[in-house]
Parts: structure tokens; sequence; C-alpha cells
């Protein structure tokens, strides 16, 4: 209960900022959507993990701004479940025309994972350093509202060792309001 608390309290400080510091920036967006993370990413033997991103930039100069990012993903193990949450923030480099937007970004934060070998059993969980490189496009729909797609090379610092686990990816797509 308290890690959905915090998420919680997260997700909306990403928003309070993004609104509240809409007034003196050039420009900023937040976006909230589907997103994937790749196999074998926290432990080996894992399947892939559906979830949810909300991510938020605020654009300091005219093509560089400061992006917080905000991520859940949960999968089946087994007879089991895993879950992890990463909290990340860093730089964004922004270019765009005619109400398109690219961006690459280099993120970096924690990631806080649970693992739950059979239900009704005691979860472990961890916490450890997470990374996310990567971009994405932002395409325009209406107005202010944009439908954006993203990747991004995503990993932590407990990734298994074995070469049989290439997938360290991170997909979503989802809604952008640009202000």
């Amino acid at each position: 209960m308290p890690l959905r608390i915090s998420t919680l309290f997260l997700a909306t400080s990403l928003l309070l900022l993004a609104s509240a510091t809409a007034a003196w920036s050039d420009s900023g967006d937040v976006a909230f959507g589907y997103s994937r993370a790749g196999a074998n990413l926290y432990a080996p033997n894992t399947p892939g993990m559906n979830g949810w991103q909300l991510a938020a930039q605020v654009r300091t100069f005219p093509f560089v701004g400061f992006e917080g990012d905000l991520s859940h993903y949960g999968a089946t193990v087994g007879a089991g479940t895993q879950n992890a949450t990463l909290y990340m923030f860093g730089p964004r480099l922004t270019v765009g025309t005619m109400g398109y937007s690219v961006f690459v970004h280099a993120l970096g934060g924690i990631a806080h994972v649970t693992s739950n070998p059979v239900a009704g059993f005691p979860a472990s969980s961890s916490n450890t350093i997470s990374y996310a490189l990567g971009g994405g496009v932002d395409l325009p729909l209406y107005h202010l509202l944009k439908f954006r797609i993203s990747g991004d090379d995503l990993g932590d610092g407990n990734e298994p060792s074995s070469p049989y686990s290439p997938s360290h990816f991170r997909i979503g797509v989802g809604l952008a309001l640009h202000f």
C-alpha cells in the first residue's frame, strides 16, 4: 500500500510541475499510455511485462528540456507475479515542425522490483539503479493533443548476465498533451 501512495504522489507531482512551469517555459508536454518492457530484464527466465508510462517534460531552452518519467509493469511468472516500478529523470532533446515532434532522451533513476514466486507466500522486493536511452515521435491529432510512439533501451543494476537475454527494451504508445 505505501508504494501505491508514493506512486500516486509522484504522478501528481509530475503533473503539477508540468502545469506550474508552463507559464515560464517555452513549451512542454505531459504524456500517458500503454508500455511494454522486454523479457528477462529484472530476473532470468521471466516474460515481458505490460504496464503504463507517465512522462512530463519542461523545455528550458528551445530544443533542450528536462523529463520526469514514472512507469509500472507487471507479469505472471509461473504461479507467482513480478512487478516493477521505475522512477527516472533526465535531459531530452526535441525538434519539431508542422505539429510533429521527434525527441531523444537519456533517463536515470530507481527501479523498485517485487517478486512473488508462489501466490500466497511473502514477496521479496529490491531497489536498483535504472536507465532508459531512447526517444520517440509525437504525431498531431487535435490542437495540443498528439499521439506518442516511443522506444527505449531499458536496463538496471540487477540485469541477468546471461547472453540469452538481449530483450532489454521498452516500447510505448499513448497520448501527449503539449503546452
